[in-house]
């Protein structure tokens, strides 16, 4: 009897839902330009979230140099997020994905005209 319940309780969790867990980090903004909105999608996905914010708080910029703390639902399995840019000029860029399983801090930044993203 306590083999089968080990059993049928292991069956229910394979059977449950991927379920996305709250994530965060500390994005710096070296980009030259005020950020107006942030929107991250995992790697190759094209499935863009938006910069969660807290319910009752409204978006602020991601002033020239600051920094600011982007919170996003990740899946348990995905590390590798693009993060996508909308500038005050209302332009926007895909800058390269991120491991953000191992970064708290990351710089988005242009060499030259080439978007540039680092994780730590």
């Amino acid at each position: 009897m306590r083999y089968r319940f080990g059993v049928a309780v292991a069956m229910l969790g394979l059977a449950a839902p991927a379920y996305a867990d709250a994530w965060d980090f500390i994005l710096i903004n070296n980009s030259g330009k005020e950020i107006t909105l942030i929107e991250l999608s995992p790697a190759g996905a094209n499935q863009w979230q938006k910069n969660k914010v807290d319910e009752g708080e409204k978006p602020k910029n991601f002033k020239v140099g600051g920094r600011n703390t982007v919170h996003f639902d990740k899946a348990a399995s995905q590390c590798k997020w693009e993060i996508k840019a909308t500038f005050a000029d209302t332009t926007s860029t895909v800058f390269p994905a991120v491991n953000l399983c191992d970064a708290s801090f990351v710089t988005i930044r242009f060499n030259g005209t080439t978007p540039a993203s680092s994780g730590s």
